[in-house]
């Protein structure tokens, strides 16, 4: 008895074409290894955020984005498993051809996946579960890649152009995507930028007004000590080259106040200048300052214990720690419980982060690009003191 073969059950060399069960069975279950992977790994970062709460003001990838990069893989997929149904020998090589091209990229964030399950610098309550999905997904891959070559010697040469095809469109779609998201990263970091140069504009103002009030205040009572400080800001001596009060409204969200601190026999000996800001708001916090020209900080008011600094935000561009550290130490090596009158080149070091500052001839002026220094010595009383007030010239 004998049995007709349809010709599209034969290979081009006559051999009886069969389905190829194994292939398929082994591409749905490295199917299902990834999609384990990626739930236990999705169900560790959302518990770990959950026990670390906080807005970390990254960037967050768009639904649409990893809805994109999800099809990218997945429809090569489909069409590569739906090849391998058929019985016809090109569309099996076809198929095989995209097999060879996914499961050898495959290989590779697979190994990277293993290694960062050894190198994860947190515990993940779903390793175990991680681990046997990357394993089988691995050895899945490798025989994938394997049986692809076998499959495709049937047809080689549609094989090797639906390898180069599929690769080369991977590759194009992965390097569209990566483009697209860097640049919404920039616009992400962009938005950032500016809605934090919003937020901070009132600090920074107040921070402002404060720091050159105080420095107008002790230049005028350095060059009249006599007078002391003036008693209110309103009215002032003639004498005085201060603003006279503060403007309405001078600093947005804030209220700014004057407050004299007199000594035993009533003579205002000192001062302090006040920012509040008029609600709780992250970003907005009080500033303070008096005759000593430190701003301070109080930068968790009103979400947390009390914690205040000193606001040094030019410290590092002026170079004043430095030259008050390189003054420190000339004095406790050369001159111990002594301050001189006027600085020398000695004096100041050579030892600075980007600028050596350039000394005028009275020795009390200094300048770099930027900054200009001015040195007060000693007063009468406090032979071991002195003061360093740096301006920004730009």
């Amino acid at each position: 008895m004998m049995t007709r073969l349809d010709s599209n059950s034969l290979d081009s060399k006559g051999n009886l074409l069969g389905p190829l069960h194994r292939i398929r069975i082994v591409l749905g279950l490295s199917f299902l290894a990834a999609c384990a992977f990626s739930w236990f790994n999705y169900l560790g970062d959302k518990q770990w955020h959950y026990q670390h709460p906080g807005d970390s003001g990254a960037f967050v990838i768009p639904l649409w984005m990893t809805a994109v990069r999800i099809a990218l893989v997945l429809a090569p997929f489909v069409l590569c498993a739906v090849l391998l149904s058929t019985r016809n020998e090109h569309s099996q090589a076809a198929g095989a051809g995209i097999a060879v091209v996914l499961f050898s990229s495959g290989l590779f964030v697979g190994v990277a996946a293993l290694l960062g399950l050894f190198f994860r610098f947190y515990p993940d309550p779903y390793a175990g579960q991680d681990l046997a999905a990357v394993l089988t997904f691995l050895a899945c891959s490798v025989w994938i890649v394997v049986s692809a070559f076998r499959i495709g010697k049937v047809s080689s040469g549609v094989f090797f152009l639906t390898l180069v095809v599929t690769a080369t469109c991977l590759t194009w779609g992965k390097h569209v995507l990566d483009a697209t998201e860097y640049t919404l990263g920039r616009q992400h970091e962009q938005q950032k930028g500016q809605a934090a140069i919003e937020l901070y504009t009132p600090v920074v103002q107040a921070q402002h007004v404060l720091a050159s009030l105080a420095g107008c205040l002790i230049l005028n009572q350095s060059l009249h000590p006599q007078s002391g400080y003036p008693s209110s800001l309103d009215t002032l001596p003639p004498n005085w080259s201060c603003e006279t009060k503060f403007a309405a409204k001078a600093v947005q969200d804030y209220s700014l106040s004057y407050i004299p601190v007199t000594d035993a026999s009533g003579r205002v000996a000192d001062f302090h200048l006040i920012a509040m800001p008029g609600k709780v708001v992250r970003g907005h916090y009080p500033l303070t300052v008096d005759s000593h020209g430190v701003l301070f900080s109080e930068v968790m008011w009103g979400y947390s214990s009390s914690f205040i600094r000193a606001a040094t935000s030019e410290a590092r561009d002026s170079e004043i720690l430095e030259l008050k550290r390189n003054l420190d130490s000339y004095m406790q090596h050369n001159a111990p419980g002594t301050t001189p009158d006027a600085l020398t080149a000695e004096m100041i070091g050579e030892s600075y982060g980007s600028q050596v500052p350039i000394i005028e001839p009275d020795g009390k002026r200094l300048e770099i690009k930027n900054h200009v220094f001015r040195y007060l010595g000693p007063k009468p009383g406090h032979g071991s003191s002195f003061a360093l007030s740096v301006q920004c010239q730009s």
